[in-house]
This record gives structure tokens, C-alpha cells and sequence, in this order.
């Protein structure tokens, strides 16, 4: 009797044990289930993010680090050469010389720095344009797409204001346009630039355009900007119309040197609020936002002085391209679905490499072999001018019709 029992304990052991053992298996499984689920969203995440960056798989299934960005369409007006660099259209900058690149379109030429393309009347349409990153052992790395649109020249006379800092004060972009159009813009705003007029000021950010700046670096000299309400104490569009009497059927803003820093947000939410101050009082008013350029090379950069003392003592190359480029992707992601605003990729389209103006200097002090250094890290020759001035003038081509009917 007593084994009976005995043997009935160690059954009843036996089954709790079982039992015990089960729920701990059920338990870790719901876990581990879980825990796969949440790993899938996170990769899921990622893996959206980096696509929103143009960031692929190579063929061991890794992400690299390599961000590019093309927007959505780039345009090309007939009669006109839009060039794209390489270095600016990535996170890479100049290391982007370390990789094979290729750029494969039906039209346009796949060079080794650029992607090359002129209008022309045969060629008007719409185009694929795809940018894709190869390493060493041919392993694609990156890649990037955008629509090219090969649009007609524009005829049409219209009047234009410009918001801007210094590179909208040289006269180069305007004798441009104005060569490009017949003549027919209309400039406006309260300063000049050779004979057109503009809003442009050399050193301002958009911080200075949305409080009480003073200006005193050209005549006329002025105690606060005339953007300013000092009754609402902000910038005030309506107030400046009506002050000033301009009224354009476009806007030109053209900033972002000025402010420039590693994280882009601040520089980059202060040229968001002067659109949306823009638009909140006149929400039919096209924009076009200007992307600020990428500086000269580290020559330039490190030697850029004013009487002896340098502008740019701390700062090199590649720093200051991946700031200009990270302004350019914070602006495109966060002004994305804003209505009547059209980006002009000026930053990736003006050729840093060879637009900045150069004096001939010994290699060293003893030498008597020279080389070119840029005289100036931000400002280029008349060459950048014109080429800002040909890809503002296609983008105008391709959208007008959308504002002007």
C-alpha cells in the first residue's frame, strides 16, 4: 500500500513538474515571439529611414554609412547645361573620389565627377535619372534616383524679389537671367544689386531677418531690416507690402551660408518660419528656396583671411560640406509638403571645385613652383554666379505654369 502511494506522489510530481516545465516553455515563447516582433519593427524602422536616405544593401546584406540625396526632379531648361557633382550630392563629400560611380540616364552625359546635361528642343521630356555607388569588388554601396525634366524656355515677363544674404549680391546672377529671359524679369525690393533691385544683405542669416537687425555694411544704411514689425516685433510680410509698395509674383529666398552649423536644425527652422510667415499672409505666393553652395576646397577654406587674421581658422572641408549638406536634406524633408514652394538645387549644381576665383602662390616659401589657391572659401567667381542663375532660371521654367495661369 504504502509503494501504491508512493508511486502515486511521484506521479502526481512527475505530472506538476510536466506541467510546470510547459507553462515555463509557453511563457518563453510568448517572449520570444515578442522580442522577435519588436526586432522586426525596429528593423522595419531602420530599414524605412535609410531608404528615405537613398541607403541600400551591398550584397553582404549590410548598410553602409553613405547617405545620398537627389530631389524629386531636377530641371533643365532648352538652351541651358545643368551639371550635377558628385561630391555634393552626398554625405561623403570629397571621400566620394574613393568609390565607382556611375550615373545611368537615356540622355545627358555619365562623367567622372558629374552628371552633365543641356537642354535642347529634341530632347524635351521626362527621363529617369539614377546615381549608384560601387566599391571596390563592385558591390553596389548607395543608390539615388530623381526625375530629369527637359523643359522649354520661358518667354513670359514677371516680377521677382529676392531675400538673401551674400551670394545674392553679385550682379553675375542677374546679368544672367536677364540674358536668359530677354530681359523680361521685374526686380524688386528696397536695395540694389548693379541696376537690379533685391533684399539681399551680405552677412545676414534668417535669424537676422526675423528680428530687429540693423544693417551698416553698404548705403543705405538701416536701423532694423524692413521685414520687421517692431508693433508685432516679428517678421511681417503684409507690414512690408504695404510699406515698401512691392507686391512680387515670386519670391527668391537664398540663405543659409550665414548660420551654418553641424546640426542644422536651428539654421534650418529659422528659414522654415520665413516661409511660413510668407505664406501665412499670402499662401498663393510661389517660392523658390535656394540651396546655399558647398565652399571652396581646403586651400581656400584655411587661408581665407581678412587683413592677416583668418575667417576660417578651425574649419576644414569636409565638416563644412557635410554642414551645407545637411541644411539642404533638413529642408527638403521638413518643407516637403509645403504648397507653392519649389527647392533649386544650386548647392549640388555649382561646381566647387573650379568656380572659386584663385591667385597663383609659391608651394612653399622657397619655391619657385605655384599653385592656384582660392582666394575666397564661400564666394565663387562669375562662373558660380551663372551657373546659380542657370538652375534657377530651369526650375522657374519647369513650375511657372503652376502659378501663372
Amino acid at each position: 500500500m504504502k509503494r501504491i502511494e508512493r508511486e502515486k506522489v511521484i506521479r502526481n510530481a512527475y505530472r506538476t513538474t510536466v506541467l510546470v516545465l510547459t507553462a515555463c516553455c509557453i511563457f518563453l515563447g510568448v517572449l520570444l515571439v515578442v522580442h522577435e516582433m519588436a526586432r522586426e519593427a525596429e528593423v522595419s524602422k531602420l530599414e524605412r529611414e535609410l531608404d528615405a536616405k537613398g541607403v541600400v544593401r551591398n550584397d553582404e546584406g549590410l548598410y553602409s554609412s553613405v547617405e545620398l540625396f537627389l530631389p524629386e526632379k531636377i530641371y533643365v531648361a532648352t538652351g541651358v547645361t545643368i551639371e550635377i557633382y558628385n561630391n555634393q550630392i552626398s554625405s561623403l563629400g570629397e571621400r566620394m573620389e574613393n568609390y565607382n560611380v556611375k550615373w545611368t540616364c537615356a540622355v545627358g552625359k555619365n562623367m567622372q565627377r558629374k552628371f552633365s546635361i543641356t537642354g535642347t528642343e529634341e530632347l524635351i521630356g521626362t527621363y529617369p535619372l539614377i546615381f549608384t555607388i560601387f566599391d571596390d569588388n563592385g558591390a553596389q554601396v548607395a543608390t539615388a534616383s530623381t526625375e530629369l525634366n527637359i523643359v522649354p524656355a520661358l518667354q513670359d515677363s514677371f516680377s521677382m524679389l529676392t531675400i538673401g544674404d551674400s551670394l545674392s549680391c553679385n550682379t553675375a546672377t542677374y546679368e544672367r537671367l536677364n540674358e536668359l529671359t530677354g530681359g523680361e524679369i521685374i526686380y524688386m525690393g528696397t536695395r540694389g544689386v548693379g541696376g537690379s533691385l533685391t533684399e539681399a544683405r551680405r552677412g545676414f542669416s534668417a535669424a537676422d531677418y526675423l528680428t530687429a537687425t540693423g544693417y551698416e555694411m553698404e548705403e543705405p544704411y538701416e536701423d532694423v531690416q524692413p521685414f520687421y514689425n517692431e508693433e508685432t516685433g516679428s517678421f511681417d510680410w503684409n507690414y512690408y507690402k504695404e510699406t515698401t509698395g512691392f507686391d512680387p509674383d515670386m519670391i527668391q529666398l537664398f540663405l543659409g551660408t550665414n548660420g551654418l552649423d553641424v546640426d542644422p536644425t536651428e539654421n534650418g527652422d529659422n528659414i522654415i518660419q520665413i516661409v511660413k510667415e510668407i505664406h501665412e499672409d499670402d499662401p498663393d505666393l510661389p517660392i523658390y528656396l535656394v540651396h546655399t553652395l558647398y565652399p571652396a576646397n581646403q586651400d581656400g577654406i584655411g587661408s581665407w583671411n581678412n587683413n592677416g587674421y583668418a575667417l576660417y581658422g578651425d574649419r576644414y572641408k569636409y565638416e563644412e560640406d557635410q554642414k551645407v549638406f545637411h541644411l539642404m536634406t533638413y529642408l527638403e524633408a521638413t518643407l516637403s509638403d509645403e504648397p507653392n514652394l519649389y527647392f533649386v538645387p544650386a548647392g549640388m549644381c555649382n561646381d566647387s571645385a573650379n568656380n572659386f576665383d584663385t591667385v597663383e602662390v609659391p608651394v612653399n616659401p622657397h619655391s619657385v613652383e605655384m599653385e592656384a589657391v582660392p582666394t575666397d572659401a564661400i564666394h565663387p567667381g562669375r562662373a558660380g554666379y551663372e551657373q546659380i542663375a542657370d538652375c534657377l532660371y530651369s526650375v522657374i521654367c519647369g513650375t511657372k505654369a503652376e502659378w501663372s495661369e
